[in-house]
């Protein structure tokens, strides 16, 4: 887990010989409230790069061994389930993991029954994230989330188009269809903003680490690391749901 001193290389779990396979925290640099509205703007872009790079890099180490039982908990008692099992996933658009998991979690979901309520959380760990959790919500406002996820996904790690700025984005939903006056709207809306400062209260909630993150009934907190890869944190999922639903 990354702290605010920390440097840039992949970082490991407290668990000892246990390597974080997902990617990593990225450290808060201080004095940006958001990392293209300052100065600064090369050196928060130059973050955003790094960030990047790590999320590929961090991508080549998914054979890390589980952790004991492949997730850790919060709070000490098990949920009593009423209704739907509610199941988060904490994405990165720029996390190499995070879009090899994107076609499992969508094939994944498609199989889901009315026992399961699932629901991607952009992960908005650190300033230099925000821009992409922006870019999801803004999809979501304006109901273009299956044209548009897995473009910003191909934009980043196929295209190297990094989508560094609100122009990049907005480039792209027009791209795709959407009308630029619309983007700009949900872009500046107060819904928006509110969708992602609820992201970043849930994500200090769970405490999480990395990405992709599973967190199951608000209880379980697994990623590929603890899970031992990518499908294995999906039948964990599974797993963890399933015996919610059996209680």
């Amino acid at each position: 887990m990354r702290d605010a001193g920390s440097d840039d290389r992949l970082t490991h779990d407290a668990t000892p010989g246990k390597r974080l396979c997902s990617c990593p925290v990225q450290p808060d640099h201080g004095a940006m409230a958001s990392p293209f509205r300052i100065p600064g703007v090369f050196k928060s872009m130059m973050l955003l790069r790094r960030s990047l790079l790590l999320g590929v890099l961090a991508t080549l180490s998914l054979g890390a061994v589980a952790q004991q039982g492949g997730y850790r908990t919060i709070g000490s008692e098990t949920p009593t389930v009423e209704g739907p099992v509610e199941v988060l996933e904490f994405f990165w658009y720029g996390c190499g993991a995070c879009y090899q998991f994107a076609p499992l979690v969508d094939a994944w979901k498609a199989d889901l029954d009315e026992g399961v309520k699932f629901t991607r959380v952009p992960a908005v760990l650190n300033p230099n994230w925000r821009l992409h959790g922006k870019a999801f919500y803004t999809a979501e406002a304006l109901g273009v989330t299956d044209r548009v996820h897995n473009q910003i996904f191909d934009s980043i790690h196929q295209q190297r188009r990094f989508l560094e700025s609100e122009a990049e984005i907005r480039e792209l939903f027009v791209r795709n269809g959407v009308d630029g006056d619309e983007f700009d709207a949900a872009w500046n809306s107060f819904a928006v903003d509110s969708q992602i400062r609820r992201a970043e209260r849930l994500a200090r909630q769970y405490q999480v680490r990395a990405t992709p993150s599973m967190v199951v009934a608000g209880h379980y907190v697994s990623d590929p690391g603890a899970a031992g890869g990518l499908r294995e944190l999906l039948d964990l999922t599974d797993r963890l749901t399933g015996q919610l639903r059996a209680e």
